[in-house]
């Protein structure tokens, strides 16, 4: 059978701009809709006769924890691997061994790991009895460092260990007043105890602006600094009519919560520095994106559209559309669908103009996750589910192949000029994928771990 030639030119995997819709236009006129059929699965895929990326290692890993993980987690230059035997240490650049912790009795894991501290990391377990224990680790040796039988939580140079809130029912079905709460403030490295704050009852902390607040049942509060529980501000906020539940800190806001007479639950909701009532309806999350600030505002269960705003004026230059979120990357901005599959990273739909949101490429069929290194560089990857693949030839035409003994391996590419370029494929059956700017590590087949070099000449 004749191979068929398509002379194409040059592969190219963008939309045309189309400033005023919040999606590219999907209608194609004949001839590009059969060259797009051509295509897909292959988008941009004429795949390059020298390799962009070699496999280094391929370790089998035994039965891997954990269904939203996969049981694996980065620390630096460690990929760290959870199983029923043991947690064991990775090197990301070649997938050697670097150590392994046998696993305790628990029944549950998680691992936490602080940009700030990036030598510890602390293991916490679940034990069948109720019980927890956590453990701070040494990551480059494995050694253990200090442990405790509470659950440790992890903010920046410091962690906070304390039981769990216990809170019983009465006679009658009311719940009881909550036991005065004490969390134990340390150093993440060594394990020091710097101090201990003491609720009355009520204990919570504020991890962006390292606040540690403990309130009282009449709503008096005292804020202190984590660092060194020194006094900075005190003052009284009223809970809502009722019996007061509980007191929380979080995004800028004290949130005070009861249950009312009729037994409904109702909270309030204080801006943590002016005291100020913050509307739930109006209650909303800005954070840096590029030059400008992302807006999204929660009505007390519904997120409506996020905004991208001037950041001196607040003006709202556009929204996108619904069910969207936008993540900046070091390739542009990129808005991705909130699907909740984020396994092999977010859904994506298009690279945009940060400035008016007007379609710059169109990522459909894509995933995309950012690196682990704090780079922010954006990996693309996809199912070559339709069996189809575009390669190109020593005279620079793309021949159409027939991959259906490789259907279901994964097309791995980077945004690179305002295009789609591929680097290579990765095996079928990914779990999860890790990566920096020169190295790709994935979980596949369901226990095995493989690690990539990407080609210096990628770049």
């Amino acid at each position: 059978m004749d191979t068929e030639i398509i002379e194409l030119g040059e592969v190219r995997a963008g939309a045309e701009p189309s400033p005023g819709r919040s999606r590219p236009v999907r209608g194609l006129r004949p001839l590009a809709a059969v060259i797009a059929l051509l295509f897909t699965g292959a988008l941009g895929a004429a795949a390059p006769m020298t390799p962009m990326f070699t496999q280094l290692a391929d370790v089998a890993l035994g039965d891997v924890d954990g269904p939203v993980t996969g049981g694996v987690d980065v620390a630096g230059d460690l990929l760290l691997v959870r199983n029923s035997q043991a947690v064991s240490a990775y090197d990301m650049n070649s997938g050697a061994l670097r150590w392994r912790l046998p696993a305790s009795a628990g029944r549950g894991r998680d691992i936490q790991v602080a940009a700030q501290v990036p030598d510890v990391l602390v293991i916490n377990e679940d034990f069948a009895d109720g019980s927890t224990s956590s453990s701070a680790v040494d990551a480059r040796t494995g050694a253990v460092r200090w442990s405790t039988r509470q659950y440790v939580w992890v903010i920046g140079e410091y962690a906070l260990d304390s039981p769990p809130i216990m809170m019983s029912a009465e006679p009658g079905g009311e719940l009881s007043a909550p036991a005065p709460t004490e969390m134990i403030v340390r150093d993440l490295s060594t394990g020091r105890v710097r101090w201990v704050l003491r609720g009355e009852p009520y204990a919570a902390v504020d991890e962006e602006a390292l606040e540690a607040w403990s309130v009282s049942e009449r709503g008096e509060f005292t804020v202190r600094d984590l660092r060194d529980g020194r006094v900075l501000r005190t003052g009284t906020a009223t809970f809502p009519p009722g019996r007061p539940l509980l007191a929380t800190v979080y995004g800028g806001m004290l949130v005070l919560s009861a249950t009312l007479p009729n037994s409904q639950y109702m909270e309030t909701r204080y801006d943590t520095r002016t005291l100020r009532k913050i509307d739930v309806s109006g209650s909303l999350t800005r954070f840096a994106c590029g030059d400008y600030l992302c807006e999204v505002a929660d009505d007390g269960g519904t997120t409506s559209p996020l905004a991208v705003l001037d950041r001196d004026t607040l003006a709202v230059r556009y929204r996108l559309a619904p069910n969207l979120h936008l993540l900046p990357s070091a390739q542009g901005a990129i808005t991705v669908w909130t699907d909740g599959a984020l396994a092999l990273g977010a859904t994506a739909d298009r690279l945009i103009d940060l400035a008016d949101g007007a379609t710059l490429l169109d990522l459909e069929g894509w995933r995309v996750q950012l690196s682990s290194d704090g780079s922010r560089d954006a990996l693309l990857l996809r199912s070559t589910a339709s069996g189809i693949q575009l390669s190109a030839s020593d005279d620079g035409t793309v021949r159409r192949q027939d991959t259906r003994p490789e259907l279901g391996r994964y097309q791995v590419a980077r945004i690179e000029d305002g295009q789609v370029r591929l680097l290579g494929t990765l095996p079928p059956r990914l779990n999860r994928c890790f990566h920096t700017r020169q190295r790709i590590a994935c979980v596949h087949d369901g226990d095995r771990l493989g690690v990539w070099s990407v080609a210096a000449s990628a770049y």
